[in-house]
């Protein structure tokens, strides 16, 4: 997988995400509650607070996956090993969604770590590509 296609599965996780959480949104509170600049505080619901946390964790999580990814396009850095980790990178954030969805405790940890290893692999190797080791 290139980090240009990373980027964008990483986006369309992002925005199925937000829509997802708006349709949630729409069945539980009715159709009327997201044009209303005056609604009134609601008390989510068990998974309502998993998918705001999930969305949260997702918008972090990109605070360090967005720019290994632009930098590895950026640099030109090709391989079979990143090309792998760049898919284990997708592949962890996604399922870490699903498993965050199913509110079952430390089940997403397996997703996160895969989102999160490869990531830190990329950028030791963008800062040895960056400055020659």
């Amino acid at each position: 997988m290139t980090p240009i296609a990373a980027l964008s599965a990483f986006a369309l996780i992002t925005i199925a995400m937000i829509g997802f959480e708006i349709m949630y949104t729409y069945a539980t509170q009715g159709f009327g509650f997201g044009f209303s600049s005056n609604r009134p505080a609601v008390t989510l619901s068990a998974f309502g607070v998993r998918m705001k946390r999930a969305l949260q964790n997702q918008t972090e999580s990109a605070a360090y996956i967005v720019p290994v990814l632009a930098s590895a396009q950026f640099l030109g850095l090709s391989s079979d090993a990143i090309s792998l980790a760049i898919l284990i990178i997708v592949l962890g954030r996604a399922a870490f969604v699903v498993l965050y969805y199913t509110g079952i405790p430390f089940i997403r940890i397996p997703g996160f770590v895969c989102g999160t290893l490869p990531s830190v692999y990329l950028a030791v190797l963008i800062l040895m590509a960056t400055y020659g080791a």
